[in-house]
């Protein structure tokens, strides 16, 4: 009864610790936020979600999807550009510490840069942790077709890793305001080609949902939504192949 106690207490110490970093935190836009009561709330959730998703594909191979967004900006000690906690380095380093895997690898292909993994990735020195992110680099419409063409190759380096954690980010389209260079086609092709190819080399793969900014003329978020679809139809293609 004395350790379920004490298991209780730090679980409430930490949700505690969650609440305030959530509340104090800065770097929205808008809108949206990195902080406020109602992430608090959700982000045990949220970044649970990627935890479970990674282990399940460890531990059972394929492919699971954590539909929560909101990661690779959160640094070490700092929330930042909508994300409070970073659920890509609280999964690796779950699944490194509790002995699932050791290899991780991390592809990142959302608009931006996911600065806050790097920093955390060098300020607890991480090893055997491969992160490529794709928004490290400028890209325009002109860029697409050619990116798409080399996407295999990209996905083949992380071949020696155990699981693949897979940012798919919906803002690189052309449409969104804070993205701007692949249309809706070429956005579900690059889904496409990172879940064939993680399927041909037997790599492990959990997802999330990542950016996506887009708003239809009544305001709605359609168009975000077809393109987190059509993420989903491309993994439900491959699962049976993994």
């Amino acid at each position: 009864m004395l350790g379920q106690a004490a298991k209780r207490s730090r679980a409430s110490a930490r949700l505690r610790f969650i609440h305030q970093t959530a509340e104090y935190s800065t770097g929205g836009i808008g809108e949206y936020s990195s902080g406020g009561d109602n992430v608090a709330v959700s982000l045990p959730y949220t970044t649970g979600a990627m935890m479970a998703a990674a282990e399940e594909v460890v531990l059972n191979g394929g492919i699971a999807c954590a539909p929560v967004s909101g990661f690779h900006h959160a640094q070490y000690d700092s929330a930042a550009g909508f994300c409070t906690f970073n659920g890509l380095i609280v999964a690796v380093r779950h699944l490194q510490t509790n002995g699932y895997a050791k290899r991780i690898g991390i592809l990142d292909l959302d608009q931006h840069y996911g600065d806050g993994t790097d920093q955390i990735i060098e300020r607890l020195n991480l090893q055997h942790v491969h992160h490529v992110s794709a928004g490290k680099e400028d890209r325009t419409a002109r860029d697409a077709e050619a990116f798409l063409s080399q996407l295999a190759g990209l996905v083949r380096s992380f071949e020696r890793c155990q699981v693949l954690l897979y940012q798919a980010g919906a803002d690189p389209h052309v449409n969104d305001p804070l993205g701007g260079w692949m249309t809706t086609e070429q956005l579900a092709r690059r889904d496409q080609i990172v879940f064939e190819t993680a399927a041909q080399i037997g790599l492990p793969v959990a997802w999330n949902l990542a950016g996506g900014y887009q708003r239809d003329a009544g305001g709605g978020i359609g168009p975000v939504l077809e393109i987190h679809r059509n993420t989903m139809k491309a993994c439900v293609a491959v699962r049976p192949l993994m």
